[in-house]
């Protein structure tokens, strides 16, 4: 009994506080993201993110809380000041004050972002215009919309 509760507790540390694992560039740790989905309203995002968390450590993260999730789903996103408004075990949408620079007269400037992990399928929508990309870990020069 004493060595199934010692393992238990190993493997829980492990699984938690595991760095990156090597098995795919769109994981991180215990999650592997399906996609994300940015919606640009004026200079503020909503940010969508669904991803799967592996098997064992669905029960873990039920048990003992979703701060480690959430902290890991935002270092994936990589967005300063994100504000959580929803996580589970499949999702996290967040907001995000001012992602984009008001150029004024309605004209925004998205900037260049480096996400955590690579992104399987990224979607951004504007006002005008929804952009799609596969296998994207950066936007390396940004790009500009109106509201």
């Amino acid at each position: 009994m004493k060595w199934v509760t010692i393992s238990m507790v190993l493997m829980l540390v492990f699984a938690l506080f595991a760095p990156a694992a090597a098995e795919g560039e769109e994981r991180y740790s215990y999650i592997a993201v399906k996609d994300v989905t940015i919606q640009l309203e004026r200079a503020d995002a909503s940010i969508t993110m669904n991803y799967t968390i592996d098997g064992g450590i669905s029960f873990l993260v039920l048990l003992l809380g979703k701060s480690d999730l959430r902290q890991k789903a935002l270092t994936i996103l990589n967005f300063d000041d994100a504000r959580v408004d929803h996580l589970d075990l499949n999702r996290i949408e967040v907001y995000v004050d001012n992602v984009s620079e008001d150029y004024g007269q309605g004209s925004y400037w998205f900037p260049a972002h480096r996400f955590g992990v690579t992104i399987p399928s990224l979607t951004v929508i504007t006002p005008q215009d929804t952009k799609r990309y596969e296998n994207i870990s950066t936007f390396p020069e940004g790009f500009g919309y109106f509201a």
